[in-house]
Formats: C-alpha cells, structure tokens, sequence
C-alpha cells in the first residue's frame, strides 16, 4: 500500500475515534447525575461538589478560595484549587438546626483576605442561659485556619416557632454588612420599630448601625434597621448599575415576592395579612403599616425563592443585570428583566431546574453564577452541542467552542393568572 494511502486512512481513522469520544463525552455530560433539566437548552448546572451536607452560603475570596457553610453540621469549610479541604475553616458550635434555624449565612469581608474577617448568621443554642436566638459573629483566618474573633450582633431569643429566622448576610457595594431577619413567625414584630425581627438591617462591620440609615439617631427605632414589614427572606442583591438592593421574600400560602428596597420603607407585612380575597393579591399579604410597598413579582402558589444575584458573567450576553434567583419549592433558577428604572419586571423565564431545591445563587469572581442545593455546588456552565457530527463542548471554565443560535433563545414561564391557591406553607427547610 502507499505511504500517502496509509497517512489517509490513519487519519480518518484518528478521526472517527476522536468524534467518537467526543460524541460519548457528551452524552456523559447531558446525563451525569445531578445536572438538572434545562429550559434553556444552551445552559446547564455543573458539578463542582457533591455528596455535601446543606451547603446553605458561598464566599468567595479574591485568592480563588471558596468558602462555604454547612447548615445542620455549623461547618465553615474551603475549596481551594478544585478541591474540599478535608478539615473545616471553623466550625461554630452549639449551632440550633430544629425547623429552618441553623447555621444560615455567610459573608467574607470586603478586603479580604487583607481584611481577614469571615461573617457568619447562626441560630445559637445558649444552653447556659436557657435559651436560643440568631446571632451574627466575625471569624479571624489565618489561612484556612478560623479563629472565634467576637459576636458583632445578638438578636432577642426566639419563641418556641422554629422557622422565619432569614439569616442571609453580605456585604453591599457601600461597604456595609447587610442581614436579612425573619419575624420568628410572629406578624407584629415586623411593624415594631424597636425588634430587630421582621426587618432588613443594615451595619458596619463592627455590628453598630450605620451611620446614614434611616431612623440612625431615632430612640423609637432600632438604628440598624433599613427597610422593615418583612416575613422571611432568604435573598438579597444589589443591581450592578444603579447599586440598589433587591431581596426575595416568602409569603404564606400565597404572595412569595421579589421586592425592590427603599430606605426607611415598610414592605406591609404584619397581624392582618391574608391569602384571602379582597382585597386582592397582593395587597391582601401587604397591608399592615403606613404606606405598604408593592412587590415587584409575586408567586402562587408559594414557591419558596432563595437567594439571589444579578448576572454579570458572559456566557449569557442578553441576561446581563438580571436578576436570577433560585426557589426551594420548584427547585427552579428563575431570571427576572426589569424596566429600565428597575422598579417593575418586564420578563420571567425559568432557565433550569435542578434536581433539588435551590438553597443560594452567587455570581462567583470566576465570572459564572454559582448554585448550590442540599447535597452539591454547581456552577452555571454551557450546555455540549453537537453539530455536523462533532461534539462541541463547553468544559467548566473554558471558552465555549460554539453555541448555536437557537440555544440562547429563552423559554418564557407564564405566570399564569393570580390566584390564591393553597398547597401548604412556603417554607425552606
């Protein structure tokens, strides 16, 4: 046989093999467990842990270490380089994790690792004194060793209830520690100026009051209070442009909501609310207080939305500044366009849903957005195509090889009509 003859068919050869494994790639990324189901074809969630124990937070610091805190077990734990650190950062003990309490946020400081303070919201069991309630501490590292540094916030003990106890932390693009506080299933306490419960508070990073919040000064008004009439949040973010906050609420049977905040605003939570009608949705979960404010979106049935980001990464171009946000109910990654002036939504799409229901949702320094659920952390990664029988795939953290066109097209959910349907309480566990 020829030389040039046994080139040629050694080459097409090597070919064939490498469409092959291309091909048997693919179809391991499309079907690896844990993926999720895509509604947006062009995306989908993958894999950076799994086998986790409720990775409830993320932080992410500027040496590419990510941080992240474990619910029931009070863990604070680090990947760095790809990998689990096998020992925690910390680990915060006598956490209480009774109903939706636990070991519940967790914010990196602004400077660090310069600045080298960790943040965490945790529900304290105060066994020497009797009794539980939520309290904000600051870690000191020295590595990815942590060190108790000193408690910057208690919070009043809790009832006997087990749920509405927020406790999502960040800092904010002014350079405060924001924190987002349930009402410990109690509707009065949302209206009360003087309880931290119910409300969005807002303080340095020392845990006093901010200084240029709204009712800093008054004697009637706890002073780090931001924005109260709350029930329970688990999400908060801040628009990439115009740097105001956003945060997700959940309702009762009814109304969980996406509410644009306004300093010294009362969002109307409170002892009369019901899912009944009239008034009608969602004034009828918005009337207590003066001058309730409106959410942006609502949601029933409940679906329970969880924390939120606004996407800044490039692998979805026309999702830039939306608002995405994960729901624990529907295990839906939701993306809302708002108006020009953010102060409505102009769109809604779900863009996956995963195989459990949503805990956190960060836009991590990587430029990708971050996903975690109760067993694994993800990241949001483009979808292998395969076109002219060629697998081309996107791995984690590379370029995207090709995309075709109809895959950044968007599957709009309809909201459907509002109406007061009742399937239980929402509620993330």
């Amino acid at each position: 046989m020829h030389p040039r003859t046994r080139l040629m068919i050694a080459t097409v050869v090597i070919a064939a093999i490498a469409t092959l494994a291309g091909l048997a790639y693919a179809w391991y990324w499309v079907h690896r467990p844990g993926g999720g189901t895509p509604n947006n074809p062009a995306v989908q969630l993958g894999p950076v842990q799994t086998g986790m124990a409720w990775p409830i937070a993320l932080g992410f610091a500027s040496d590419g270490r990510i941080f992240f805190a474990e619910r029931n077990t009070g863990n604070i734990r680090i990947i760095e380089g790809g990998a689990l650190l096998p020992t925690p950062f910390y680990t915060l003990t006598n956490t209480a994790t009774a109903g939706e309490r636990g070991l519940l946020g967790l914010a990196l400081d602004p400077g660090f690792p310069s600045t080298p303070y960790v943040y965490a919201y945790q529900t304290y069991n105060d066994a020497a004194n009797g009794t539980i309630y939520n309290r904000i501490v600051r870690l000191s590292a020295n590595g990815n060793v942590g060190t108790f540094d000193s408690v910057i916030l208690t919070m009043p003990p809790l009832s006997g209830a087990t749920n509405h106890n927020g406790g999502v932390i960040a800092f904010g693009p002014d350079g405060k520690l924001w924190a987002v506080v349930g009402e410990n299933a109690n509707p009065s306490l949302a209206q009360n100026g003087m309880s931290l419960l119910g409300k969005v508070l807002r303080m340095n990073s020392d845990g006093s009051a901010a200084s240029d919040n709204p009712f800093y000064g008054s004697l009637s008004w706890e002073n780090r209070v931001y924005t109260y009439g709350h029930r329970n949040m688990f999400g908060i973010a801040w628009h990439p442009v115009t740097g105001r906050a956003y945060i997700t609420e959940n309702g009762p049977t009814c109304n969980d909501e996406v509410n644009r905040l306004a300093a010294g605003s009362n969002y109307g939570w409170g002892p009369t609310a019901t899912c009944g009608t009239p008034p009608p949705p969602p004034t009828n979960t918005n009337r207590d207080g003066p001058n309730p404010v409106l959410p942006l979106d609502w949601w029933t049935p409940p679906i329970a939305p969880t924390n939120a980001a606004f996407y800044t990464g490039s692998l979805l171009p026309g999702s830039q500044d939306h608002l995405m946000f994960g729901a624990y109910n529907d295990a839906r990654l939701r993306e809302l366009t708002l108006s020009t002036d953010g102060t409505s939504v102009s769109n809604e799409t779900v863009l996956l849903t995963a195989q459990s229901g949503i805990l956190d949702v960060e836009m991590g320094r990587d430029g990708f957005l971050w996903v975690t659920t109760a067993t694994a952390i993800y990241r949001l990664v483009a979808t292998p195509m395969v076109a002219s029988g060629v697998a081309l795939i996107a791995f984690a953290g590379s370029t995207v090889i090709a995309v075709p066109a109809h895959g950044t097209s968007k599957i709009q959910e309809s909201p459907g009509p509002r109406r007061s349907i009742v399937r239980g309480p929402s509620q993330k566990p």
